[in-house]
Formats: structure tokens, sequence, C-alpha cells
């Protein structure tokens, strides 16, 4: 599995425009704006396209981080430790790592693409990030199928996914680095995981039980 760094305004400001419009997770976007924009700066393209480029752009900040991101994340350390963990491989086509300026980073498995939000403080937390969204990966690939069998529906199946990433911290605390909190709303669930997984450390067998669980219990839905 590959990495490949890419700077992109346009794909930035496309992030932006998105996440203004959606909630996810019980989390509003629009909550991240900076004080000085509103959401009609944000819709406004040429508003936004010139924001960005004096803001982050053009000094160059995007490219520093960019260039801190090749140094720092050692993708063959990350893919082993999570194909460690679900006990699957990852596909041999390459993934895209998008840069972009907002708090909102979501992914496309199909694109082969995710977001990485520019931190210049504690960027370490993008290694924390770059784990969680390889961990998805994984599971669309291997384990949507698998949740779809048991009857679990789209949205109930993202919500699991999720939750799962509580799974990533014994690793990310072995590897000195920022442990995963995922979304408040997953917090409960969260717990449940955690404790399932320390009787049942074979992945393919902690996925048997916590879909039953999942399907008893399934966590409580946002918009």
């Amino acid at each position: 599995m590959t990495l490949t760094f890419r700077e992109s305004l346009e794909r930035d400001m496309r992030n932006w425009r998105g996440a203004v419009r959606t909630s996810s997770y019980g989390v509003d976007w629009k909550k991240f704006l900076p004080k000085e924009l509103t959401v009609r700066k944000v819709k406004n393209k040429t508003f936004l396209r010139s924001y960005l480029k004096r803001k982050y752009y053009t000094p160059e900040r995007v490219a520093n981080f960019k260039q801190w991101l090749e140094r720092h994340i050692d993708t063959h350390q990350v893919s082993s430790d999570l194909e460690h963990l679900l006990g699957k491989k990852f596909l041999p086509t390459p993934i895209t790592v998008l840069i972009t300026t907002f708090r909102r980073a979501p992914y496309d498995v199909e694109a082969r693409t995710f977001f990485l939000t520019l931190r210049e403080f504690h960027p370490e937390l993008s290694v924390t990030a770059t784990y969680h969204e390889l961990m998805h990966f994984l599971f669309h690939w291997h384990y949507w199928d698998r949740c779809k069998k048991a009857g679990l529906s789209d949205p109930e199946i993202h919500d699991f996914k999720e939750s799962l990433t509580v799974l990533l911290n014994p690793i990310l605390k072995k590897r000195g680095l920022p442990l995963d909190f995922g979304y408040p709303s997953h917090k409960e669930i969260r717990n449940r995981w955690k404790l399932l997984y320390r009787k049942e450390r074979n992945f393919s067998a902690f996925m048997r039980k916590a879909l039953l669980l999942h399907k008893i219990l399934p966590v409580k839905r946002h918009a």
C-alpha cells in the first residue's frame, strides 16, 4: 500500500463548501467556521478561493505541512499495524491523501482518497488520523458485506465502522501517538468494543460477537 500526498486548492474548497451543508454523527460542521467567515461567504467561490490562497496557500502553510506528512508518516508501519489488527491485507492500488484547511476530513473508498486536516500545532495528530482513515478502507473492503449480510443498514454500518476505531488505541499508545477518541455520539458503544476486544483479540471472532451486540444494542442515530 502506498500513500501519495497532494495539495489541491480546488479540492480543499470543495470540502469547505460541502462541510457547511452537512452534519455527521451528531457534528454540525458549520460550528467549526472561523469567526471571520459565514456560510454565505464560504458558498461564494471567488471569495473562498481568495481567502484560502491568502491565508494558507500563498504563505506555503499547506506545502510545508505536506512535506511534514511525507517525512513523518511511515506508510509501511501503518499498513502493517492495521493488517495485523484486522487480519486483512490492503489492496495494491495507491491511496491519495488530500490536505484540507477545514476541520472536516472525509474519505472516499471508491476514489481511493481521504483528507487530512492541516495541523501546524501537534501535527502528530495527523498520523493518528491516517490510522483512523485507513482502518476505514480495510473495513469497507473486507467487512462491509459481512455487516450487510448480518442485516445492518448502511447508517448502522457507518456507526459501527466509526466506533470500531477505538481498537486503534493500544497500537497508537505503543507507537507514542495521540489516541483516537472518535465522535462524542459513539462514546458508549466504543466502551463496549473496548471491553469485548480485551476478551476476543481475533478480529474475525470479535466481529461475529460485535455484530450480534450491535444489532441488539444499536447506537442512537444522529442527523
